[in-house]
């Protein structure tokens, strides 16, 4: 995500744009949190927690595939709040960053519940 001007070389690099993602979620509805879409990042998230092993992007000629790894709040409607977090992503990167987004997916890796309606629990 690179660009070139007359002053010299712009690039815009993946973990910026994961900045963006990030905290584009954190206006979500819904999202409780992220989740490492493989065991190794789940492990390295144990020592030492990047937002961005949750978060994936891609660049192609018609724009930016972003992949999201997500736990949602049991209880709401997963698609309706998954719809919301595709349209939140698109706006801000668009409008922060200034390239297309092609695509946003979304995978679904857990739902959290209420902390009195877990099992074991009052």
């Amino acid at each position: 995500m690179h660009e070139q001007s007359a002053l010299g070389r712009i690039e815009v690099l993946p973990s910026a744009i994961a900045t963006v993602v990030a905290r584009a979620l954190t206006q979500c509805y819904g999202v409780v949190g992220l989740a490492p879409h493989r065991m190794t990042d789940a492990v390295a998230n144990f020592f030492a927690p990047d937002a961005r092993r949750s978060i994936q992007i891609r660049e192609r000629p018609e724009g930016l595939v972003i992949d999201v790894y997500l736990i949602l709040a049991y209880g709401v409607r997963l698609i309706a709040v998954a719809h919301s977090v595709q349209q939140a992503i698109k706006y801000q990167v668009e409008r922060i960053v200034g390239l297309p987004v092609a695509e946003v997916n979304v995978h679904i890796q857990g739902l959290q519940a209420p902390p009195s309606s877990r099992p074991g629990r009052g």
